[in-house]
């Protein structure tokens, strides 16, 4: 009973927080990029399968985390549909556009939807720093997130679909890291894990 309960209300937490995550903060600000917003009204149903997707891989992650290990199974789906969610986001956006910015606190200003930007740049990398982390050394792990953000970067720029942003290299990396110490948690708690089985 006790069981049940927990997966309940892991459950209805994966759903609250994927609401949060998509229809408050993700889908707001996406809309306003009208290219973005043009391909995703093409199917009506884009905010519900990104709530669908949020909510079942948090509930998963929460699954994953419990049993002290990740399922191969769980990395692929997620990763795969993750990958190509974050190639529309920094690459979709917008076209025609070409611009840089060299301010690396061009972020801290009383806006919501720049605050908002702000934040789901760290949020959109957190998945990508559990992966470069995973079987990487920490200066390792630094030096391929800080090349992959910076290549992302200078595409957008190169290819004018997108800003150069410095601020966006720091907060990207910020997610990353966010990722990594979640992956050194997980790791730790899978060596506990063996030393009790």
């Amino acid at each position: 009973m006790k069981n049940t309960i927990k997966w309940f209300l892991a459950g209805i937490a994966s759903i609250v927080l994927a609401y949060l995550l998509i229809s408050e903060l993700a889908y707001p600000v996406l809309m306003k990029y009208h290219h973005l917003a043009t391909a995703m009204n093409r199917f009506a149903y884009t905010k519900l399968f990104l709530e669908i997707y949020a909510a079942l891989s948090l509930f998963f992650l929460y699954v994953q985390w419990l049993k002290g290990k990740f399922s191969a199974i769980y990395l692929y789906l997620f990763y795969s549909v993750y990958l190509f969610l974050l190639f529309i986001v920094l690459f979709g956006k917008a076209r025609n556009y070409h611009s840089y910015s060299l301010e690396p606190w061009d972020f801290l200003v009383w806006n919501r939807t720049t605050l908002t930007e702000a934040l789901l740049n760290v949020i959109y990398f957190i998945p990508l720093g559990v992966l470069f982390r995973l079987g990487s050394k920490w200066w390792e792990f630094f030096l391929i997130s800080f090349l992959v953000i910076l290549g992302v970067e200078t595409i957008q720029y190169v290819f004018s679909i997108g800003t150069f942003a410095v601020s966006d290299i720091l907060l990207n990396l910020f997610g990353c890291s966010i990722g990594a110490i979640f992956y050194q948690l997980l790791s730790n708690r899978m060596a506990e894990n063996k030393k009790i089985n």
